[in-house]
């Protein structure tokens, strides 16, 4: 069964949510905060939650010292597993309590911040990921056109998102806000009914 929100949420109700639940989410979640993938369903959840991570990490095709930003890094968990793999990695979570307990790692800046006004530099980045973060973010087309700011030419972008078949993916404000882009995207079932949505795309001109 989906819960779903009686009215759009904006970046301050998404951050006093996740500061107020903090405690609960660490507790029940630990250091990931979001769903796992289950190939075998013999996983255990801390594996499932790496599983997913490392999927996109697949998708990215990041090589070492490539520049990466974590759009939603919640406590900086796959930021820092990326990291672990030759990643210089930004993370961005609107949640104080978040980035205050995030564990701290070299190749690894977090920054309690709205991906809307980031104010990250423009192209500086060679590739992003969203787990489970871009439907906190109301404006699709600013979140895919600042993604697009900060990329260099030829970056990739992988974003995930789970939820109930009928929710629309975020492929049309991709299109509207960066017709030049590249996309992909893929669709995974568990037997919750929950379904995954999983964009690439990549910067294949210049604008």
């Amino acid at each position: 069964m989906m819960i779903y929100p009686r009215h759009d949420r904006g970046h301050a109700e998404v951050a006093d949510h996740y500061d107020e639940l903090d405690s609960i989410y660490r507790r029940l979640w630990g250091e990931h905060v979001h769903h796992g993938l289950w190939r075998t369903g013999n996983e255990t959840p801390r594996e499932a939650v790496n599983a997913l991570s490392d999927l996109v990490g697949e998708r990215l095709s990041f090589a070492p010292q490539d520049r990466l930003v974590d759009i939603g890094c919640g406590y900086g968990a796959t930021a820092r597993r990326f990291a672990d793999r030759g990643a210089i990695v930004t993370g961005l979570t609107l949640s104080r309590a978040q980035w205050g307990a995030a564990e701290p790692h070299p190749e690894v800046t977090l920054h309690c911040r709205d991906w809307l006004a980031n104010g990250l530099p423009t192209m500086a980045f060679d590739g992003a990921y969203a787990i489970e973060s871009s439907e906190h973010i109301l404006d699709k087309p600013l979140f895919f056109s600042e993604a697009r700011r900060v990329f260099a030419l030829g970056s990739p972008m992988s974003a995930r998102r789970t939820g109930s078949a009928n929710i629309c993916s975020n492929r049309s404000a991709m299109k509207a806000a960066c017709p030049r882009w590249a996309a992909r995207r893929s669709i995974g079932r568990w037997p919750s009914g929950l379904v995954s949505h999983a964009s690439t795309m990549r910067i294949s001109r210049k604008r």
